[in-house]
């Protein structure tokens, strides 16, 4: 994966292992996309998506949503485009676009929700102030 340098998203090449039998991106591939396009967008505004969901961190992934409308195949270029989908106290959710990098087709879009792992005095799992604070300024 490497973010490409005059546009916004993520590029991958879909290696051979992540293909079915027949020759497509395996469900679990759009997951791994999503995810390592999230990592690499939060590293950049100075979040470690890797340590936030380690067993001792502050997140766990809640949930996944992938959307297939075509299907790319070995040795295609993706282009996965990332964006903070929703933001309230309790987690966020992260929306993704997967395009074929030369002409833009789209090809699928997802979501991953990260909800907060410790809780606050009221028993309720809240997202660390700074955190918050971080993702906040994404929305602007």
């Amino acid at each position: 994966m490497s973010p490409h340098p005059k546009r916004p998203g993520f590029h991958f090449r879909v290696r051979y292992a992540e293909c079915t039998a027949h020759g497509e991106l395996g469900l679990a591939g759009y997951i791994n996309y999503f995810s390592e396009a999230a990592a690499q967008a939060l590293s950049e505004r100075g979040m470690d998506l890797r340590t936030l969901t380690s067993r001792s961190g502050a997140l766990r992934e809640a949930g996944y949503e992938v959307a297939i409308q075509a299907s790319p195949g070995y040795d295609d270029e993706l282009e996965v485009e990332v964006r903070l989908h929703e933001l309230d106290e309790r987690g966020f959710t992260l929306g993704f676009g997967l395009q074929a990098a030369r002409g833009g087709k789209p090809l699928a879009r997802g979501a991953i929700r990260y909800d907060a792992r410790s809780s606050g005095p009221d028993g309720a799992c809240r997202l660390p102030l700074d955190l918050h604070g971080l993702l906040q300024e994404w929305l602007v």
